[in-house]
Parts: structure tokens; sequence; C-alpha cells
């Protein structure tokens, strides 16, 4: 049978249609892309260590001192006794703390002395060590004026194991000052003194990495 051109033509043309459909590459599906926006401010965060955290260190302390005499002065109303000394090894430092109780508050000459006397009676003390320190704390009266019963001891206190300190040596009272002698390794060492409250106590440091 013969077919008239238009319809071959048109038989063609369905064929090459079918033949690119089959070929045309898969859809791809639409994305859409967010805006992007400028970004704002950023916020400080502060961090807090966790309480299992241990943020200590052993090193040694800094002193804001040196060997040179350390003096405060006792408030007016300071009346107060002596009534227990401790002494402790730190890292950096030992410490000896001369604990009062009363009112007020003390105060204290501080320094190193060529040998340690005893005030009133001037006789001469044999303190361990060849630094001697000398402790006065101020603002202090006799038990029967504050009615508190005063320390009675140990004394002196012996340190041989400590890195600096070797010995506390607690005198008496005399004309309102509590007398007192540290014995060091050398008299080089770096100390410091200063006070705290509930309880009254007065604190010295010897440094021992000096």
């Amino acid at each position: 049978m013969i077919r008239s051109l238009p319809a071959l033509v048109a038989v063609g043309a369905a064929l090459l249609l079918a033949s690119c459909a089959d070929q045309a590459p898969p859809a791809t599906p639409s994305t859409t892309t967010p805006p992007t926006s400028s970004p704002g401010p950023t916020a400080s965060v502060t961090v807090t260590p966790s309480p299992t955290q241990d943020t200590t260190t052993d090193e040694p302390v800094p002193f804001p001192a040196d060997v040179a005499p350390d003096e405060q002065a006792a408030s007016a109303d300071a009346a107060l006794t002596l009534t227990d000394v401790t002494t402790g090894q730190h890292p950096g430092y030992d410490r000896v703390v001369f604990r009062f109780d009363g009112t007020g508050t003390p105060g204290w000459m501080v320094r190193y002395v060529d040998g340690a006397t005893d005030d009133p009676a001037d006789t001469s003390l044999d303190i361990a060590g060849d630094g001697t320190l000398q402790v006065v704390v101020l603002g202090v009266q006799l038990p029967y004026m504050t009615g508190i019963e005063e320390w009675a001891g140990p004394n002196p206190i012996l340190t041989p194991e400590y890195a600096v300190l070797r010995e506390v040596n607690v005198r008496g009272q005399f004309e309102g000052q509590h007398l007192a002698f540290l014995g060091a390794t050398t008299a080089a060492h770096p100390f410091r003194v200063f006070g705290l409250t509930d309880p009254t106590r007065v604190v010295v440091d010897l440094r021992t990495d000096g």
C-alpha cells in the first residue's frame, strides 16, 4: 500500500519525539536555599570550672614583702589575750599563727634581730636556726584584765622538719606587748605579717624558696 507524503512526515515526527523523550535526563528535584542572614553580635560566655575541676597549683605563693621590718598599729580599743599558737607547712612558706581573744584589733612589730633577748629580764635566749625573727604583738592585756585564760604551752615549739622555721619561742607580756621569737634557717628569708578576724589572729609567714 502506498502512503501519502504528509502521512509519512507525521509518522516520522512522532517517532523523533519519542526518541528524544527516551534520551532526556531525569528531572532533578528543585531545592530551596534559605536566605543567609548577617550574623548578630557574639555573646560573651564565662566558663565556670566544675566543682570537680582542680584549679589549685603547687607554685609558691608570691610575697609582697622582703626582709624589712613590718609594723602595724593596734586599734585604740585593743584589749587582747593570747589563747593559742599554731604552726603549719604550706607550698612556698612556713606559717605561725598567734590567736587572741578579747576586744579590738592587734598590731605588731616584726623584724630580724641579731639575737633574742627576753624582755624585760634582758636574758639572752638560744633560738634554733641561724636567723631570729622577733615578733611583738601590740594591744594585749594581762588575763586578769580581760578575764580570758592565757595560752600555756607547749613552749617552745620546735619544728626541725620544716623547710625554714625551726622554733617558736613565746615569751611574756610587758607594757601591752606580747613577745615571741621565731627561729629560721637564716635571716635571708622574706616574711609577711597580716591580721585575720573571726577569730582574731596575727599570721607570720616565712618564705621557703628565698
